[in-house]
C-alpha cells in the first residue's frame, strides 16, 4: 500500500515557509512511530517514541537535541496525517524491541563472517 502524507491538513500549510520536503519526511517518521495523525493532544506520545527510538534502538541522532527540541519539531506540522495505523505503545515497544534482537543476532551471528581474514561461509 502506498503512503499518502496529506499535509494540506497542516494548520500551516497556506504559509509561504512552509516546508514540503520536510513534511514528507515528518509523514515517514509518523509510519515509524505508529502513528497516524499530528494532534495537540498526542505530542506527548511521539515525543516519547521519538526519543526512544534515537536514545535506545537505532542511536541516529545527535546528543544535543532536546525534547523541547522534538516539541517544536511536531507542533510545526500539526494537523499532518498519513494513511497508516495507529499502534498502542506497547505494539509500537514490541516492534523496536524485535528490531534490537534482530540487530544484536546478527551482530553475533553474521558479522564476523564478513571480515577478510575468515573464510567466506554461508551459515544455515
Amino acid at each position: 500500500m502506498p503512503l499518502y502524507v496529506y499535509r494540506d491538513k497542516c494548520k500551516n500549510f497556506n504559509k509561504k515557509d512552509f516546508d514540503h520536503k520536510e513534511c514528507d519526511h515528518m509523514g515517514f517518521l509518523l509510519v515509524g512511530l505508529g502513528v497516524k495523525e499530528i494532534k495537540k493532544s498526542n505530542i506527548n506520545e511521539l515525543v516519547f517514541r521519538y526519543t526512544f527510538l534515537n536514545k535506545v534502538a537505532y542511536h541516529r541522532v545527535d546528543a544535543q537535541q532536546t525534547a523541547a527540541d522534538a516539541i517544536k519539531l511536531f507542533e510545526k506540522y500539526i494537523g499532518l496525517q498519513i494513511n497508516g495505523d495507529n499502534l498502542t505503545r506497547h505494539k509500537f515497544m514490541m516492534n523496536c524491541a524485535r528490531a534490537l534482537e534482530r540487530d544484536v543476532e546478527y551482530n553475533i551471528n553474521w558479522k564476523p563472517f564478513h571480515r577478510i581474514e575468515q573464510p567466506k561461509e554461508i551459515r544455515v
